[in-house]
């Protein structure tokens, strides 16, 4: 499976409109690992249970880039 990453930009999300996308196995892991620094800063039980099942889902995204991608 690939995981891929998009750059967007616009005014806002509506009308942001793709300027790249890239599956590239470097490149995942690094933003996979940039986005992983950045630890929850909520108390809600709800938002906290999504963001650990989010993080959860980058750290094997991270591992799977740094491996090879497993098809």
């Amino acid at each position: 499976m690939h995981t891929f990453l998009a750059l967007y930009r616009g005014r806002t999300v509506a009308e942001a409109r793709m300027i790249v996308a890239t599956a590239d196995e470097e490149l995942v892991a690094f933003v996979a690992d940039k986005l992983l620094r950045n630890p929850p800063d909520t108390t809600d039980p709800i938002v906290l249970s999504l963001e650990r099942g989010k993080q959860a889902a980058l750290r094997l995204v991270r591992q799977e880039a740094r491996h090879g991608s497993q098809d």
